[in-house]
């Protein structure tokens, strides 16, 4: 099986400094459609069995952008951003103020989930490696998702022995940019990572 993971288009939040997590959205800045319009040039020629995407209005916008209709996604919560707790809506700027022990995951974002009550890291990889595992056993060929930065990080380290720490080694992702995976032999292998389908 081949699979495709992108990250949704750039957004208003993401050019104004404001944390957006799991339970807020913010509409795609004109950027960020043009993006999701070069995403699906990107991808043209390649015929999907299944696209799944985020539930947030910023995935499901970038899916219906780049491929123009022409795929209805199926929406799983599993593959939601990653929960910042009382830290959404706020200015990256402000948090530091507002909650001091904030430091300790920005220094640490991996073993230190974001206060208050925010998602740990643990828990957001067993529901991206639920997913995971789900798409692996549906049967189909050609795969498609659309989801967020922390989910594309999470699956890459879910294909490096489903740890905390494999975290750490898995990069930061631009908007739309898309990372291809087979799955092959009952494991995951990343064959390479391309922006504007331009290899990286």
């Amino acid at each position: 099986m081949q699979l495709r993971i992108a990250r949704h288009g750039e957004t208003e939040y993401n050019t104004k400094g404001i944390i957006q997590g799991g339970n807020l959205d913010s509409p795609l800045t004109a950027k960020g459609i043009a993006q999701a319009k070069d995403l699906g040039k990107s991808l043209e020629g390649i015929t999907f069995d299944a696209v799944y995407s985020s539930p947030q209005k910023r995935a499901t916008d970038t899916v219906e952008i780049a491929f123009g209709g022409r795929y209805k996604p199926i929406t799983d919560p599993r593959i939601v951003e990653v929960g910042v707790g009382a830290a959404e809506g706020m200015p990256w700027d402000d948090l530091a103020e507002a909650f001091p022990e904030s430091a300790y995951w920005l220094s640490d974002p991996v073993n230190f989930p974001p206060p208050p009550k925010g998602e740990s890291m643990t828990d957001m990889m067993d529901r991206v490696s639920a997913f995971m595992d789900d798409v692996s056993k549906a049967g189909h060929q050609n795969v498609f998702v659309l989801a967020h930065g922390y989910v594309l990080r999470v699956f890459q380290a879910c294909t490096m022995g489903k740890t905390v720490e494999a975290v750490k080694q898995s990069r930061s992702y631009q908007n739309c940019e898309v990372a291809h995976y087979q799955f092959k032999d009952n494991k995951w292998e990343l064959i390479s990572i391309k922006f504007n389908g331009v290899e990286v």
